[in-house]
């Protein structure tokens, strides 16, 4: 049985399984597409440059977790080229003009208005071998056999113990046990394709849902060309065209940063909707090129080759739902309270960049996605762990209890071999709490409790209450089982005030031993601050 099982091979699950390798846990991951990445999706033109038909840009400034992991992977990063103008077409039947790009509005300056250099794409960066790269790199660090493409999940179902996953791989049907499982899907994707037993809870389907999967519904377009001609003519491949004719949007520069045997590229995104798009699917690279040559010349087509990447018709990443969004509007709220919590008792998670509460929907959400995941499945098996320690523990504790009053006996006897007669019950008493909470805490130090996660709130550590919870009411019971033996002790009977002890002695015993109680507690959570520490 797997420790856990990963579900979506798009950037967070290869993320995650990246932690659990490290973490050297029995893992495996799962992806329906018969390729790692999700929507990242890099293909090579003819001549071998690398083209992102799916995201292009990260920015350092406002997105660590993309930086940083970059950086750690040693991959060559790109600056988008953005002199802050735009070529801007917004009549089909006049040329575009050159605009500054206000990064205010949003939209183009009056004309006259000065450019400021990087205003239109806010210091975005690209990777040399396109994101593509990103997503080889993880891969690169995996192990082959625990990654299993062309395994769509179709079942979830919780056995209490574990979680089985239901998975098709072509014709045969997959059986998968794991003691946890995370989905690192498209919310809307599991909610329409997935069967789940017992049922999710219906405020959870409806978050599910109601989440859109980001630019699900879109498409995207690249040309790539043998040289950035575009550039010889002092552009930098910007370009905004707002007519309603308009096949692409938004154009820029998607070549290597110096000029390259392998060519050079213009990428954009389809202006067209989903109906529209599948209305023209054949003569769309025709009317790509017709926009690209209305931009930069038809010069600027010359032996070019379109790759175009509709999304709307992967399965993988779009819903009916996405499809019932559309293709434009604002950025949605991401992050919902309930794909960040764990369900079915900490044996299923939530992931995927639209779970993240920051760079959602983008690869830095996806990262964030992750490394939650990473924490709480960590806090989730430091506690199985500790359990265990915990459990073993009581086992230990339980003994102690059944043997409580044979350490009251032997002080006794110790005692009385010893001539030492005064406040014998009381002495003897003390002295056989204190062997136990001395033993006690030598027990603790030798358990592997996974402590330093664990908070401390004014001073007490989150498991000191965990372990005392089996000592509570011992002394009691220890007390009223000495009296009782102490009346049928003859070797006791010479000693009328330990033999019926009267209830102002019995009060003193009971102050003292909740002395050694509280004296033995602030060792225990003492000991686990240490381990923390």
């Amino acid at each position: 049985m797997l420790d856990v099982a990963v579900v979506g091979g798009g950037l967070c699950g290869l993320a995650l399984a990246h932690s659990l390798q490290a973490r050297k846990l029995d893992w495996a991951l799962f992806e329906a597409r018969p390729r790692l990445g999700g929507r990242v999706l890099t293909v090579a033109s003819s001549r071998g440059l690398p083209l992102d038909l799916g995201p292009t840009w990260f920015w350092p400034a406002t997105q660590p977790s993309v930086a940083r992991l970059v950086a750690d992977l040693g991959l060559t990063t790109v600056a988008q080229a953005d002199d802050g103008h735009v070529l801007l077409l917004d009549d089909p039947n006049h040329a575009p003009r050159l605009a500054a790009f206000d990064p205010r509005t949003g939209s183009p300056a009056p004309q006259g208005t000065p450019a400021q250099p990087d205003a239109l794409h806010a210091g975005a960066r690209r990777l040399a071998g396109g994101m593509g790269a990103l997503v080889a790199a993880l891969q690169q660090r995996l192990e082959p056999a625990r990654l299993h493409l062309e395994h769509a999940l179709e079942a979830v179902t919780d056995f209490g113990t574990h979680v089985e996953l239901e998975l098709r791989q072509g014709e045969a049907l997959v059986k998968v046990q794991a003691r946890r499982v995370v989905l690192a899907l498209p919310p809307r994707l599991v909610a329409a394709s997935v069967f789940f037993e017992p049922a999710l809870p219906a405020d959870l389907t409806q978050v599910l849902q109601a989440t859109p999967t980001w630019m699900a519904a879109a498409a995207k377009a690249v040309l790539a060309v043998p040289r950035p001609l575009w550039r010889e003519e002092g552009h930098t491949g910007n370009a905004w065209s707002t007519h309603a004719q308009a096949v692409l949007a938004e154009t820029f520069d998607a070549s290597p940063a110096e000029p390259a045997a392998a060519g050079a590229a213009l990428a954009g995104f389809v202006a067209l909707d989903p109906d529209q798009r599948r209305h023209f699917e054949r003569s769309l690279p025709l009317l790509v090129e017709s926009q690209v040559a209305m931009l930069f010349g038809p010069q600027a087509v010359e032996q070019g080759e379109v790759h175009l990447q509709d999304w709307a018709q992967e399965p993988c990443t779009c819903a009916a739902a996405d499809l019932a969004d559309g293709a434009t509007g604002g950025h949605p709220a991401y992050g919902h309270a309930q794909l960040q919590d764990a369900h079915w008792t900490g044996r299923l998670w939530f992931a995927g960049s639209e779970s993240a509460r920051s760079g959602g929907g983008y690869l830095e959400g996806a990262l964030v996605a992750a490394a939650r995941v990473r924490r709480q499945l960590d806090e989730a098996a430091a506690a199985d762990a500790n359990e265990n320690a915990l459990q073993r523990f009581d086992r230990w504790m339980r003994q102690q209890r059944e043997d409580a009053l044979q350490r009251y006996r032997h002080q006794v006897h110790a005692a009385l071999s010893q001539q030492r007669d005064a406040q014998l019950t009381q002495q003897a008493l003390l002295g056989a709490m204190e062997s136990l909470y001395a033993d006690a805490l030598t027990e603790l130090r030798r358990l592997p409790l996974a402590t330093a996660a664990l908070p401390v709130e004014q001073g007490r550590h989150a498991l000191t209450p965990r372990v005392l919870q089996p000592f509570l009411g011992l002394a009691d019971e220890l007390l009223e089982e000495a009296v009782r033996f102490n009346r049928t002790s003859c070797a006791l009977s010479n000693f009328p005030f330990e033999h019926k002890p009267d209830a102002q002695y019995v009060k003193t015993i009971r102050r003292d031993l909740a002395a050694a109680w509280q004296d033995f507690a602030l060792q225990v959570n003492e000991q686990l601050r240490g381990k923390a520490a």
